[in-house]
């Protein structure tokens, strides 16, 4: 080595061509002389040894402000998920009782339960009834926990009101792909469906604009199989398990997670009376369509 080179030290090691192009634009742009060297592990850049503490700290600070992490698009938190939880324990454990003790002596199961025909025949209440039903405790325990899950986080990102909405909706939504793509014997009832459409929005939203925009491509399809995995591990599982509607439910919620990820501004989801009119909105269907069910099973 010469006696010129024993008076320069080294900035940066292992660099590839592009790398070692891209920091020597920062040393340009601070005036530092520098100079490229093959080393063992790849390209090196070297200063010399009066310049050595400038060029670290300038190639320092140029290394965190255009680090990739992990969030560069982080999710907003609009809301607590406690109201909008409480509200479908509420609803679930009040139509399980109504239903059991047959409540003003009407048959709860058969004005609410999902049944092909009756949806093609304009009953549309029972997309929404059904969602609430229940016959065992252990199949409504289930739900309720999963549900209480998910459901925290739909109302932590998308706010109690617009969050429970949508699931409503998209859960309703998935009941009438069922009841149209079912045989003409095929029952279902529970929130089941409910649940794996805000498991599918909960996956779509976080994807669309989540944790994981600067990362690689394998991180960022993470959740959608993540939710799969989930899909397949809890919603596919009992003898009576409808595998078809749960599946539908992830697929309608997914496609509403899009929808939501792509046309809602945070800004809008921090809105009060928004959100107070979806969550009424919400209520009321779900009052509506019972009233509905119970006059006409009256």
């Amino acid at each position: 080595m010469d006696e010129r080179a024993e008076q320069w030290v080294t900035v940066a090691v292992g660099l590839d061509e592009a790398r070692a192009n891209e920091l020597a634009l920062v040393l340009i742009a601070r005036s530092i002389p520098h100079q490229r060297q093959p080393g063992s592990t790849g390209l090196e850049l070297w200063v010399p040894v009066e310049h050595a503490a400038a060029a670290a700290a300038e190639l320092g600070q140029y290394r965190r402000e255009n680090a990739r992490r992990v969030g560069t698009r982080p999710l907003d938190l609009v809301g607590s998920g406690l109201p909008g939880v409480a509200a479908y324990l509420g609803v679930l454990l009040i139509v399980f009782v109504a239903a059991r003790e047959s409540l003003f002596n009407l048959d709860w199961y058969g004005a609410g339960m999902l049944e092909p025909g009756a949806v093609s025949g304009a009953e549309l209440w029972r997309t929404i009834t059904a969602l609430t039903l229940h016959v065992e405790f252990a199949h409504l325990g289930g739900n309720l926990v999963f549900g209480a899950f998910f459901g925290w986080f739909v109302g932590r990102y998308l706010g109690v009101g617009v969050g429970w909405l949508a699931v409503l909706v998209a859960a309703a939504g998935a009941n009438a792909l069922s009841a149209w793509l079912q045989g003409p014997d095929h029952r279902s009832l529970g929130a089941s469906t409910a649940v794996f459409a805000a498991l599918g929005m909960l996956v779509a939203y976080t994807w669309r604009r989540g944790f994981w925009r600067a990362t690689p491509w394998r991180a960022r399809v993470a959740p959608i199989v993540a939710g799969l995995g989930l899909l397949a591990f809890t919603g596919t599982a009992g003898e009576n398990t409808d595998i078809g509607a749960h599946f539908l439910g992830f697929c309608v919620g997914f496609g509403g997670g899009l929808v939501l990820a792509r046309g809602l501004m945070p800004a809008w989801l921090r809105n009060r009376r928004l959100q107070a009119a979806c969550a009424a909105v919400a209520l009321a269907a779900v009052i509506a369509a019972w009233t509905w069910g119970l006059t006409a099973a009256g």
